[in-house]
């Protein structure tokens, strides 16, 4: 069976009551079951759960769905670990996907990978072992080594090898996995003499290794290589064990390193991760973001941590997220720190992290003399392409405080942004946002989005360049572009398809930035160097054609949750009956949506 009919099959195999019945405690009461709703804080039960239709609402806070919604909102997982979840719980056999390659035998490099880390951690408690004097040293307790499978890699280069090969393991997996290297005599150790980090995803699954050298081998730090079951830029260690407490506390720490992490945890600061290592990705922060969407960065206040502070914002920022960053004292790092001062000192700085805009305006402030006139005039012109790029009310906040600051007339600070770029349209709030609270909310909003929906649009009129047969698939599937610019390139595109040789050959760059003014062509190149479409274009265009629709489908539930509430205040039973409908609808069509693009 394929995965496009599997859902609804899935459902129809299910009663919703009986699945959230066994989170939420269900009354009937007329034709529906209520309850208190598992998603906000309540005493009096709002959350409706409808049995014939097979949909629940909350009318307190306007959450909403089918069954597999509920799973996703609950759980905090994407849609088809939500689908896999309540296959397996309730013995319905899932399909197989399909492929165009060879399938791959997850739950075996899974069982590699824990069998590796159990020799590591096997190899840590051997007598007079380095490792263990190393992280005893560091101040862990036995608890914590336990907690995060802590282990050792032998320095003689085969021990791992040789007990896998003893497990069944093959050499090709082992090589697979990034757990040995070939070399002129054979298999070797890829990680020897390394304190050893296991890295396990929110899963509960050994993905991959980080390794800290103890001797002199370089580098220092070591990690799995990217495989079949580990992509660095999908996972944050420690998330496996501290998930539950960000969603508690509804606010993520993140650090940059794994003794940061668990130095932490040890000292009871349960709702942290560490990024692997590497600047925060997109996928990193979407992952956090379905715990929490407060999220503090607290990365060294050197250079490299201040530029890694700067991209994790607006990285954050595009994973729908709020950043803030926090300042650890006295040149430490967040292990050195908490260790000295403990942990009511260290949260105290995470109480006090600064908004990500105020964190860009305080560091644009270095290198001037803000009681000179001269230099106040730079630092504005520093800090407008900030302002910019922010929504309309958290703009007139932030020019209204410099306004205050320097003595400079609001009206000057908003034509200067105005001249800036385009983004000025949203600017003057006195006449566009004028009217009721609701027209404010949805301009902030669709401001909030213009950005996200943007990229998209760049590459769909990207993947027409290579392939210009998509652009009649864009207008099949009902894509309409609201970006001045990706327009105008499609039309572009459209023009030079008439030359027969471009629907073979693509379209080069170069005809289309002659179509295109200098700023257009600067931003279009920008747009070209980051966005990759990959080997794939229909995999690509799967993928992209869901990031887009999907999004606009959700705006529109926002809209129509919005309603409900009006309806409700005014007690139109058939106006509620009818934006509920549309409500399940919607949620039908993202569900369809993330099937496609899967399938």
């Amino acid at each position: 069976m394929a995965y496009d009919n599997f859902t609804d099959e899935l459902k129809a195999q299910l009663n919703i009551v009986d699945i959230i019945g066994r989170e939420v405690t269900l009354k009937k009461s007329g034709s529906n079951y209520m309850g208190l709703c598992p998603f906000h804080s309540e005493k009096t039960p709002s959350f409706s759960v409808n049995e014939g239709k097979q949909f629940f609402h909350c009318f307190g806070c306007g959450k909403s769905g089918d069954v597999i919604g509920f799973v996703q909102e609950y759980y905090k997982l994407p849609f088809m670990e939500a689908v896999e979840k309540l296959a397996t719980e309730n013995g319905i056999k899932l399909p197989e996907r399909r492929s165009s390659g060879p399938k791959i035998d997850y739950d075996k490099y899974h069982g590699i990978n824990a069998k590796a880390a159990r020799f590591f951690y096997n190899s840590l408690g051997t007598k007079g072992n380095k490792g263990l004097a190393y992280l005893k040293k560091r101040g862990l307790s036995k608890e914590t080594i336990t907690s995060f499978g802590l282990g050792y890699a032998p320095a003689s280069g085969h021990a791992l090898v040789d007990h896998l090969r003893s497990e069944g393991v093959s050499d090709d997996d082992m090589l697979r996995l990034g757990l040995a290297n070939n070399g002129k005599n054979g298999l070797y150790d890829k990680f020897r003499d390394r304190v050893m980090f296991p890295i396990i995803s929110t899963q509960d699954k050994v993905i991959g290794f980080g390794g800290r050298a103890i001797g002199d081998y370089k580098p220092k730090y070591l990690n799995s290589p990217e495989s079949e079951i580990f992509l660095k830029k999908n996972n944050l260690f420690g998330l496996n064990l501290t998930k539950k407490e960000i969603d508690k506390e509804q606010r993520a720490i993140i650090v940059e390193g794994y003794m940061d992490m668990i130095s932490l945890y040890q000292n009871g600061i349960r709702n942290v991760a560490a990024s692997l290592g590497t600047a925060l990705t997109l996928n990193q922060a979407r992952l956090l973001c379905r715990y929490s969407k407060n999220i503090v960065l607290s990365y060294d206040s050197d250079s490299a941590g201040i530029n890694a502070a700067l991209r994790g914002i607006d990285v954050i920022n595009a994973a729908g997220g709020k950043p803030r960053v926090m300042n650890v004292t006295d040149g430490k790092d967040p292990d050195d720190f908490v260790r000295a001062h403990g942990k009511e000192a260290f949260l105290k700085l995470a109480d006090n992290a600064v908004p990500a805009t105020d964190y860009k305006l305080k560091l644009a402030r270095r290198g001037f003399n803000l009681k000179n006139d001269r230099d106040v005039l730079e630092y504005i012109d520093r800090v407008v392409p900030v302002l910019r790029d922010l929504g309309p009310v958290e703009q007139d906040i932030y020019i209204r405080k410099l306004s205050s600051e320097f003595g400079i007339s609001d009206s000057a600070i908003r034509m200067a942004v105005a001249a800036s770029g385009d983004n000025n349209k949203l600017v003057n709030n006195n006449a566009k946002f004028a009217g009721s609270e609701r027209a404010v909310r949805d301009s902030v909003r669709k401001a909030a989005n213009k950005g996200y929906y943007d990229r998209f649009e760049m590459a769909f009129v990207i993947l027409a360049m290579h392939d210009p047969r998509y652009i009649r698939r864009f207008r099949e599937d009902g894509i309409v572009f609201g970006s001045a610019l990706a327009d105008k390139i499609l039309l572009v595109e459209e023009s030079l398809c008439n030359d027969p040789q471009t629907a073979v050959r693509g379209i080069s760059k170069e005809k289309i930035f002659e179509a295109l003014d200098p700023d257009e062509e600067a931003e279009f190149a920008k747009q070209l160097e980051s966005i990759q479409t990959g080997p794939d274009d229909e995999a690509f265009y799967k993928e992209t054609k869901a990031g887009y629709l999907t999004g606009k489908y959700r705006d529109e539930k926002a809209e129509v949750t919005n309603n409900i509430a009006v309806a409700e205040k005014m007690g139109k039973t058939e106006e509620i009956e009818r934006l509920v409908t549309r409500l399940m609808e919607l949620d039908s069509l993202i569900s369809k949506t993330m099937e496609e693009s899967n399938a």
